[in-house]
């Protein structure tokens, strides 16, 4: 049996970031993943860098009618989406490279092969016993499927998908209203597909705000984007037009799409780990259950990222990671003190930090809400685009800055500068002051 201070199983934002950092500590480290192909996770092959490019095709799009009132003449054909798929997977393997190529200069060993947990110091890869001083649990998550939409690669698909499509249907159905199903509704609607997007709950994206859900809803709705919210699908049909959805909402309808877009979330990866053997538990919703510090219920064994439950982001992974790697070296007990941000890449794009205005509401806190509307920015009108607005949640007592939320241009980038205000604690008059340059879009900043 191979024997490794530390074992890594999971490579993708938080297991490959782990496995730097202990290799920078001089801690003997084995990274373990499905495949070579894998490394980078969900992140990487299905997640944040396939879909924010091919969001970024949309953007490109969604500007040439401002670029012809600039007196720029462009003719948009269309979209080749399977060149879009080529570029993109070429992307993938550029950054995957790039990571592995950091790992061997690290000199982290790599294995490839289903992790399983043989007891609380082992663990099993196909044939080969590997033990371990410690652990890192960091194996992501996976699509959420619906009994009743069954993925079939071919009517019914999920976001891993979407990247292999070879045409762009006439029309598409997406069931779920969080950020998956609204940043695809901003895809395919950009090019002109027939979108109806499927949600639950009352409103679209349920964890933000309501103002911020009805900016949104205004915006989809200028983009002839469909929205059935307080809807539930009840069956699916296969047909040779597509795929039928009966919903059930304020009204029994049906809706017919040539494709179904399963976005319902995703849920914590562990198939084949079998925790249980090594005395790990679960929650009762599969995720693996830790400490502030990151320890699982044994104490060497230690989970990050989307198989625990925290904010679903590959930037959550890795910060989880570091302080994970920081308490397996230093024997501390080092906890996640940072603000994390929360970004959306729809279009309007939409981005918190901090307390939403309801969740400060329902704490009983005394705030005030400052709001401040793009249509008074100079750069937003300059890029043709002055719609949403920022807001802060300031403690009224204080005036310490509590929570921020943005929904429009540039909002994914200009929240880290409220990320900042927030974790330093800074007032809302101190941050007033603060000068931005004019014009640009973060001077919005300056008007809360």
């Amino acid at each position: 049996m191979k024997q490794y201070k530390t074992v890594v199983i999971g490579a993708g934002p938080g297991g490959y970031e782990a496995a730097l950092k202990l290799a920078e500590a001089g801690v003997k480290t084995l990274l373990i993943d499905r495949s070579k192909e894998r490394i980078g996770g969900t992140c990487l092959n299905e997640g944040c860098i396939s879909a924010k490019t091919y969001l970024q095709s949309a953007e490109y799009v969604s500007k040439a009618s401002h670029f012809g009132d600039c007196g720029v003449t462009l003719e948009v054909k269309g979209l080749d989406i399977a060149r879009l798929g080529e570029k993109t997977e070429s992307l993938k393997n550029e950054i995957r490279s790039g990571v592995v190529w950091l790992l061997d200069q690290a000199g982290v060993e790599t294995l490839y092969g289903s992790a399983q947990f043989i007891d609380a110091n082992s663990v099993k890869v196909s044939d080969e016993m590997i033990g371990f001083e410690k652990c890192i649990i960091a194996t992501g998550s996976a699509v959420r499927e619906v009994p009743l939409l069954p993925l079939d690669g071919k009517h019914i698909i999920s976001s891993r998908e979407v990247f292999k499509l070879e045409h762009l249907p006439a029309s598409i159905s997406i069931v779920g209203g969080g950020p998956i199903g609204c940043e695809f509704a901003t895809f395919f609607s950009a090019f002109g597909v027939e979108v109806t997007l499927i949600v639950r709950g009352s409103q679209l994206l349920s964890a933000e705000d309501e103002d911020v859900s009805k900016a949104l809803l205004r915006a989809f709705k200028k983009r002839n984007i469909k929205v059935m919210t307080s809807s539930v699908v009840k069956k699916a049909e296969v047909n040779v037009e597509g795929v039928e959805l009966f919903i059930e909402g304020e009204a029994q309808e049906s809706v017919q799409s040539e494709l179904i877009l399963c976005a319902t979330g995703r849920i914590p990866y562990s198939e084949g780990l079998n925790p249980e053997n090594a005395g790990v538990k679960r929650n009762e919703k599969g995720f693996i259950e830790v400490n502030r510090s990151f320890q699982t219920t044994q104490d060497h064994i230690y989970a990050v990222g989307d198989c625990i439950d925290t904010p679903a982001f590959a930037h959550t992974a890795s910060t989880e990671a570091k302080i994970a790697v920081k308490n397996i070296v230093d024997g501390e007990s080092f906890t996640n003190s940072h603000i994390t941000p929360s970004t959306i890449f729809t279009d309007p794009a939409v981005a918190i930090c901090g307390l939403r205005e309801k969740e400060a509401k329902a704490q009983g806190r005394a705030v005030e809400v400052k709001k401040a509307f793009f249509k008074a920015n100079a750069k937003a009108k300059i890029e043709g685009d002055d719609s949403g607005f920022a807001k802060m949640i300031v403690c009224s007592e204080s005036g310490v800055i509590l929570g921020a939320s943005v929904i429009g241009l540039e909002a994914t980038e200009i929240i880290h500068e409220m990320v900042l205000a927030i974790e330093k604690k800074l007032t809302a008059k101190e941050l007033k002051e603060m000068i931005h340059a004019h014009p640009t879009i973060s001077e919005i900043i300056g008007y809360l």
